[in-house]
């Protein structure tokens, strides 16, 4: 973890984390010289082990759900076309696209033939036909709509006006002798294609969703040319036969979406561009500069973007287990199955019914749909791979190719009984079918939830954008274990058999925290989902970590001080199911998250805490002290509120406050 120097606080969203605003602009892009676009090849039958083959799956279905049908209902949003580019530009930031541009989309982009992604017939038919065997609450709607989609005629983007293009970097080559190297050799173009593409399909049911139509183009299934795009959009430059970005070069990869929403365009670049300058090399307010753009400049892939190999390890987490006592329990008596069933009282299973509590806000139901479509390739068959038999190998290569991938945090622990569910959502009994367990977790972003309340119209946006991306990049190691020949099932949050918490614990990933059953982490603090994939593939394990949080909780009470349902416990840690552990109020958590009215879900514990953080070189003292000097928590708590941290900051707020009316129509609220 590269450590900045100065803050981005002050920096709307929508102008991203490269200062491209102080690129040289023209008024018409350059023609001349760019290069043609080619279709990207997922298919590696002669590398059985390569990565690339993982990604396969996963990208077809993203290219199989990039159109869809439009919301009939159209939204009440802005007319301003600039207000509509910076809200659009914003949201593709928030999904972590290093750079986004708009421009107006010109007949030369068309392709004179279109590309299609030939695994797209088959995920149809599964999109079509498969049933889900899941209580997340609102699948069934998800399916059929992706059902209908499939079944819709093909559709043209010929009345369609303008596109947003989002340009991702490549991750650097892996160099010889690295672990996770023969996997990840040449797969570099694979994974920007395969991240970008899920920002332009989740953007594009965006606005569907909002009443205007769009489609996805991707390096695999396009309309457009893509390259041509980047370059009207004031992503790229074309010189010597190939695209360049003044910050990344050469080495990136592009998506786009094409759409009938009105909106302003960027100016291109000009072929001469100015000396990127100190501001650049320092970051100065901006979240990228020359020397922390590339967090594995000098970190193996393995080690990931954190410096966990200077935590204590432990050989038993901070707080006990008791396992023998740890009883299983069916996936029914999950809170949110609960409500679905009404055992919470007929108001909260309303706001359940169809998932509305997920649906009522438009960016947060953009992002379910691709995580209903992943569902199906959860699990699977293993292949006729390899079956490499060398645990220690077998682990780096694992945690190599998912920090490759985009994963911020991952641990390998046992998957012990007691942590899997008893019985299924059918209520079939859940025999646990392997015994090791990759645990992964996924930054929620400090930027926008800088800008949110916690409990706003953004907060389950938030939730599902790290879900979505975990079951993308969760999904392709699952695929990428059974490509080598053994099991492996990715669990989600719309379809998993274990309990996530004690296996973060087990692997390293956090300690228990005040808020209950959010396990905290050192470099994230709480602004993190998970997602595990279980496997019988012989992998070393690691140890459980000790930074202090435990005696840092105890002293620390502004997590229970500002949570709006009165869910989480001021006093003592309690055995609970076998937990030591501070035991929050889930039914009044669930019910609150649910019904809430004035925004869609809560994650306001994260949004206040004190260990979450921007990530700057000031915060370093802060840091050091939570984890030595634990018994200063209550002065840190007062010093974390007169710097004003937990509060708005109106710079960071983007999205719209839009809420879904009786007729499916996203409008603003009062």
């Amino acid at each position: 973890m590269t450590l900045r120097v100065f803050s981005d606080r002050s920096r709307p969203v929508h102008l991203g984390p490269y200062p491209l605003e102080r690129l040289a602009r023209q008024d018409t892009p350059l023609t001349d010289g760019i290069p043609a676009p080619r279709p990207l090849d997922f298919q590696t039958p002669d590398r059985q082990d390569s990565l690339i083959g993982a990604m396969a799956e996963h990208q077809a279905m993203m290219d199989a759900i990039r159109d869809g049908l439009v919301n009939k209902a159209r939204a009440t949003c802005p007319d301003d076309p600039v207000e509509r580019s910076n809200h659009l530009k914003a949201f593709g930031y928030f999904s972590d696209a290093p750079m986004v541009g708009i421009c107006r989309l010109s007949p030369a982009a068309y392709l004179e033939t279109p590309w299609r992604n030939p695994g797209i017939d088959r995920l149809a038919n599964d999109l079509r036909t498969r049933q889900t065997k899941t209580l997340a609450s609102g699948i069934d709607l998800i399916m059929a709509d992706l059902k209908d989609s499939m079944e819709a005629p093909p559709s043209t983007i010929q009345d369609h006006s303008h596109a947003i293009v989002f340009l991702y970097d490549h991750p650097r080559a892996p160099r010889d002798g690295e672990p996770g190297t023969g996997w990840l050799t040449g797969a570099e173009a694979h994974r920007s294609c395969l991240r970008a593409s899920e920002t332009a399909v989740v953007l594009a049911n965006y606005i569907r969703l909002l009443g205007w139509d769009a489609k996805a183009h991707t390096q695999t299934s396009s309309d457009v040319d893509l390259n041509r795009l980047a370059v009207a959009a004031g992503l790229a430059i074309p010189r010597d036969g190939d695209l360049v970005n003044p910050f990344i070069g050469t080495r990136f990869g592009l998506a786009a979406l094409t759409t009938t929403f009105e909106m302003t365009p960027d100016r291109p670049l000009a072929r001469r561009q100015p000396g990127l300058g100190p501001r650049w090399w320092l970051g100065y307010r901006t979240a990228k500069s020359a020397f922390n753009r590339d967090p594995y400049a000098r970190r193996a892939f393995h080690m990931g973007p954190h410096p966990f190999e200077t935590l204590k390890r432990t050989e038993a987490p901070t707080t006990f287990i008791d396992e023998p006592r740890v009883p299983r329990v069916p996936k029914r008596t999950d809170m949110f199955a609960r409500a679905q069933f009404g055992d919470l009282g007929p108001a909260v299973q309303e706001g359940a019914k169809g998932g509305h509590y997920a649906r009522k806000a438009a960016p947060s139901m953009a992002e379910r749909r691709m995580l209903g479509a992943f569902v199906l390739l959860q699990d699977g068959a293993p292949g006729r791979g390899p079956r490499p038999v060398d645990a220690p190998g077998n682990a780096l290569a694992i945690k190599a190719a998912s920090y490759f991938l985009g994963i911020d945090a991952v641990g390998i622990s046992r998957c012990p009984d007691w942590t899997w569910y008893s019985h299924d959502a059918t209520g079939t009994p859940i025999d646990p079918p392997h015994p090791n367990a990759i645990s992964m977790i996924v930054d929620q972003g400090f930027e926008t939830m800088e800008g949110a309340s916690g409990d706003d119209w953004i907060s389950v946006a938030q939730s599902m954008r790290a879900y979505l991306r975990f079951s993308l990049l969760g999904g392709v190691i699952a695929q990428q274990i059974r490509n080598l020949g053994y099991s492996a099932k990715a669990h989600t949050v719309l379809d998993g058999d274990v309990l996530q918490p004690p296996l973060l614990l087990l692997s390293g990933l956090g300690e228990v925290s005040r808020i209950g059953e959010v396990i905290l982490n050192p470099f994230l603090g709480p602004r993190l989902k998970s997602g595990v994939v279980t496997t019988d593939m012989p992998l070393d394990h690691e140890k459980p970590i000790d930074f202090g949080l435990q005696a840092f909780c105890g002293a620390c009470n502004k997590c229970a001080r500002e949570c709006p349902s009165g869910a989480i416990t001021a006093g003592p840690k309690l055995m609970f199911n076998g937990y030591e552990t501070w035991k929050s109020d889930s039914q009044k958590c669930a019910t609150y998250r649910i019904t809430t009215q004035g925004g869609a879900m809560c994650g306001r514990c994260m949004k206040t805490c004190p260990w979450n953080l921007e990530g700057l070189f000031a915060e370093k003292p802060f840091r050091w002290a939570a984890m030595t000097l634990p018994v200063l928590a209550p002065h840190l708590a007062k010093l974390d509120d007169r710097l004003g941290r937990g509060g708005l900051n109106p710079v960071k707020k983007w999205w719209w406050d839009l809420e879904i009316d009786d007729k499916g129509a996203y409008r603003p609220t009062p």
